[in-house]
Parts: C-alpha cells; sequence; structure tokens
C-alpha cells in the first residue's frame, strides 16, 4: 500500500467504527519503514480531520455527494486536503496518487476522481468560504465543526467565545513536556521554549522518541494544572483515581510532598502503561492499585486527597485529536455524565475530613465539568468548594487566574498551548 492508500484506510476506519486516529495508527504505520512516510500520512489523517467541513465545501462545488460512493468521497476529500494545504508537493502528483489509490476503491470512478481533483486543483484559490453572517455555514464550512457543537457552545459561551474556542481548538499546539532528570539533554542538540504558563514546562521542534529518551513527559499544560493544585498540600497519601497513563501520579511523586502516591485504575492494560512510563521516565518504587472507581473500592476517609481526572468527552483537547469532532454525537457527549458523578462521589468518601478532591476533565462541556460539581456540592452538606489557587504556588495563580469562576473552579479555555479544561477543588468540610 502507498502512503495515500493507508491514510485513507485509517480515516475509513476511525470514521466507520468512531475511533481515535491513535487507536488506529500505529498498526498501519508499521507497514511503513520510512518516517517522511509516516508523517505524511499523519499529516494527511489528522489534517482532513482538522479541516474535514472546509473540504467538505470545497468537494461540493465539484461533485455531489448524494450520487458519489462514501468510500470515493473519503478519498477525494484527502486529495482535496493536500491540493488546498500541501502546497510543496505539485498539484499532478497528488492527483495522480489519489487516482491510483481510486482504482482499487473502485476502478469505475478513477475517471471521475480525476477530473474532480483536477477541477479543484484549477479553482481552488478563487473558491470563497461562508462569513460570520451566516452563522450555521461558517461553524460548518469556515471552523469546520459540526454545528450541533458549535452551536451548543454558542448558547454556552456566547457566540464571540464559542467562535474563538474553534479557532483555538483549529490550532497545531506544539510538543509540551515536563523533564524528570532535567531538560539539559535535550539542549544540546536542539532548541528548547520554555512554555508561558507553568515553571519547568517547555516545548521545542524534537522528535518525541527523543523526548522520551531524555527521560521527559510529554503532557500539555492544562493537565499539568492539575497536580499542580495540590503542588503546596501536604499529607500522607494521595489517590491518583484515574491515572493512567500515569503523568499526573509521576508529577504528585516528584513533587514529595505526600508520603505515597497511589496509582489507580481500571485495566490490566492501563495498569500495564503506568509501569512502562515509571520504567522509562525512572520513576521507582509506584504504589498501585487497579479497582474500578465507580464501586466503593477504598475504605471510607483514609486518604489525605484525591487526584479525580474523569473520563469524559474529550472536546477540549480537539487539537490534539481533531476526529473528536465528527465521531461525538449529541447523545454520546454526555455519555459519561453519570459515571463522573459516580467517581466524584467515592471520590469525596475516600478522603479524611479536611481532605481535597481535586476534580477536572479536558472537556468543553458544562455538563461534564462545573454541573456534575455544583450538583455535587448543593446535594452533600460537608462538601465545599474551595480557592483552587489554596495548595498551588504564586505562579500558577498568576498564570490561570483569568481562568477563575468564584464558587465553581477554573474553566480553561483552548489557545495555542492550552487545551480546553475544567477543574475544582472540593474541601470535605
Amino acid at each position: 500500500m502507498n502512503v495515500r492508500e493507508i491514510a485513507f484506510k485509517i480515516l475509513k476506519k476511525i470514521h466507520e467504527k468512531r475511533l481515535l486516529a491513535t487507536e488506529v495508527y500505529p498498526s498501519f504505520l508499521e507497514l511503513l519503514e520510512d518516517e517522511r512516510d509516516k508523517r505524511l500520512v499523519l499529516e494527511i489523517v489528522y489534517g482532513v480531520n482538522r479541516f474535514k467541513g472546509r473540504l467538505e465545501y470545497v468537494l461540493s462545488k465539484f461533485a455531489k455527494k448524494k450520487k458519489t460512493e462514501s468510500d470515493v468521497w473519503l478519498l477525494m476529500l484527502t486529495g482535496v486536503y493536500q491540493l488546498l494545504f500541501l502546497t510543496r508537493t505539485p498539484s499532478y502528483a497528488i492527483i495522480h496518487q489519489t487516482v491510483e489509490v481510486a482504482k482499487k476503491v473502485n476502478p469505475k470512478v478513477s475517471g471521475f476522481v480525476n477530473a474532480v481533483l483536477k477541477n479543484v486543483a484549477r479553482n481552488k484559490n478563487s473558491i470563497v468560504f461562508p462569513s460570520r453572517e451566516n452563522l450555521s455555514d461558517y461553524i460548518q464550512y469556515t471552523l469546520s465543526f459540526p454545528l450541533f457543537l458549535g452551536m451548543k457552545w454558542v448558547a454556552d459561551y456566547g457566540e464571540a467565545k464559542a467562535i474563538e474556542i474553534m479557532k483555538a481548538l483549529n490550532l497545531k499546539k506544539p510538543v509540551v513536556f515536563r523533564c524528570f532528570e532535567g531538560v539539559e539533554p535535550l539542549k544540546k542538540d536542539y532548541i528548547v521554549h520554555k512554555t508561558p504558563y507553568i515553571e519547568g514546562s517547555y516545548h521545542g521542534n524534537i522528535p518525541v522518541y527523543l523526548i522520551r529518551a531524555a527521560k521527559c513527559y510529554i503532557m500539555n499544560e492544562s493537565s499539568q494544572l492539575a497536580p499542580e493544585l495540590l503542588k503546596n498540600y501536604r499529607g500522607d497519601f494521595v489517590i491518583d483515581a484515574a491515572s493512567s497513563p500515569g503523568g499526573k501520579g509521576f508529577l504528585l511523586k516528584m513533587s514529595g510532598n505526600f508520603k505515597e502516591v497511589v496509582f489507580n485504575d481500571l485495566t490490566d492494560e492501563r495498569i500495564k502503561k503506568i509501569l512502562e512510563n515509571a520504567e522509562e521516565l525512572r520513576i521507582r518504587d509506584i504504589s498501585i492499585t487497579m479497582s474500578d472507581f465507580t464501586k466503593h473500592a477504598f475504605k471510607s476517609n483514609c486518604v489525605d486527597a484525591v487526584l479525580l481526572d474523569a473520563p469524559c468527552s474529550g472536546t477540549g483537547t480537539i487539537s490534539g485529536h481533531p476526529e473528536i469532532k465528527w465521531i461525538r454525537t449529541p447523545k454520546n457527549l454526555k455519555s459519561k455524565v453519570s459515571v463522573q458523578k459516580q467517581m466524584l462521589k467515592n471520590a469525596f468518601d475516600v478522603v479524611k475530613k479536611g481532605g481535597v478532591v481535586v476534580y477536572s476533565v479536558c472537556s468543553m462541556e458544562k455538563e461534564e465539568g462545573e454541573s456534575v460539581v455544583l450538583d455535587f456540592v448543593s446535594s452533600v452538606e460537608n462538601a465545599n468548594i474551595e480557592d483552587p489557587f489554596m495548595y498551588s504556588d504564586s505562579r500558577i495563580k498568576d498564570s490561570f487566574l483569568r481562568f477563575y469562576k468564584e464558587n465553581t473552579g477554573l474553566r480553561i479555555f483552548p489557545d495555542k498551548f492550552l487545551d480546553g479544561f475544567f477543574l475544582s477543588v472540593i474541601r470535605k468540610g
């Protein structure tokens, strides 16, 4: 299979099975030896998902979707993406390679694909995309988001903020990492920059395998914020309740503020991932439990703190996982709310009087963030929302104060560096 055929097959599986790209592409990339080919596959896969609405708009000018096989339409979207965005590659090469794949998908349509893509190449610079005056088309075809999701954010945050969110989530973020044995090995060969929000966090144009080889852990600053909110908390035991792949727990352990950090997750596979990452980072003597935090797996009032990064829709991470836009539906967008509520209830039960729970979700959905926390504290007499910066250092407060909403928590809006997140600190009175 050539590069473009592999990219097409990955996209087809993502959308048919409603899977994340990271669940699909590793096995396909094993078919390629050249790193440049692997990068091109991922460029096409992520690019098509990031700008699918724009690509649909362009393609619809030259072909009718209802009269085109779904596989052929998807293949042509890959061609349109390359024609619009991979400007260093000659159009004739893109069209030729895409037509070669079309011959395998359906030999009868190869001429059609060739004609359509040539037409796109000739006219691509004259296409005018919808403006904000037509909000529904602007969301779908200019910003490239499903209408239901864009309009939901308009309702939740207002039109201007919703548009700002969508634009930010279309950005490619730099690779951000924390180093557990210092950043100096990377500085020998690469330019390394400090990130704007969290001390000790860096970014640079460095291959991922080298970042990991330098004992550095790739982690968005929004994700790093959850353990940073416990940086100056003192206690004997803290549980990282849904820990895998382990990054937040590693940061808690390296802070040295707790006698024991307990890494907990649900399955053998998730536990294995924590152990693999701990070994790679040379983090020794970690305590691990395997339990379902939707059930009463721990004794009541037994630990000082729980960090609960709950499973969620992941809509705050669309920058890194643009396929989320297209595999989520209005129904499954809120499918984990009951799980989040049960996990928060159990986390609160586990902490001692005076202890705290840090609740976080990488979601833009208020139903998974603000509503879960406010519903909980309103129904539990001794649950109180605390100032989230009570146990962080002053720089964290300076960096994130603009996201603070009193008596609720931190609603992190995405930007060039940050994923969308919600975090709240709840104390047991």
